[in-house]
């Protein structure tokens, strides 16, 4: 159901703030899908199509992406999804920078644990704007260190419901959890 327009549904009937879907190209001149599962994937049209009217999006995009391919995901979801109500999210520095060279005023998110450590020590020249790193490994005093940084911290890949307490009690300002049909 991730990454699939029922699952979109799904998110939508819940009135959940953002949805997240993990993008990757068909290929260098095809589309783009969300995948859920090997060799299986939604048309990202499919499932932007579902969401709901006051949903954000964080395209989680996976793998590397070149100036012309983020120039065309952005003509794929820009017209279904505001500007301001998208994250871009990716485990590569690169990618992030492109997006940003091509739109400055685009939300950034950078996952990973590593990223944000290095974050707490550099000076503030990353272009993203949020970290997201996995809840069993985020820790109270990386949420607060990256906030007095100017960060916004997520929690990524909270599947259970008993770890939604732990995880709010950390400070994030948000967390990405999974839902299931009968939650």
């Amino acid at each position: 159901m991730q990454n699939a327009p029922e699952g979109v549904r799904l998110a939508a009937r819940y009135r959940v703030d953002f949805v997240e879907l993990d993008v990757v190209k068909k290929s260098p001149t095809d589309g783009f899908c969300c995948v859920h599962g090997w060799g299986r994937g939604s048309d990202l049209e499919s499932c932007l199509a579902e969401m709901g009217e006051e949903m954000g999006l964080m395209a989680h995009l996976k793998g590397s992406y070149e100036r012309e391919d983020l120039e065309r995901l952005l003509k794929v979801i820009l017209p279904q999804v505001p500007l301001e109500r998208v994250i871009f999210a990716s485990h590569g520095d690169a990618v992030l920078r492109r997006l940003h060279e091509i739109s400055p005023n685009a939300q950034l998110a950078r996952f990973g644990l590593m990223s944000a450590i290095s974050a707490m020590w550099e000076p503030k020249l990353k272009p993203w704007q949020y970290c997201l790193i996995h809840h069993s490994v985020l820790l109270n005093c990386h949420v607060k260190a990256l906030q007095r940084r100017g960060y916004s911290v997520m929690a990524s890949c909270v599947w259970e419901f008993r770890s939604r307490d732990s995880v709010k009690r950390l400070g994030v300002d948000g967390a990405f959890v999974n839902l299931y049909a009968d939650s």
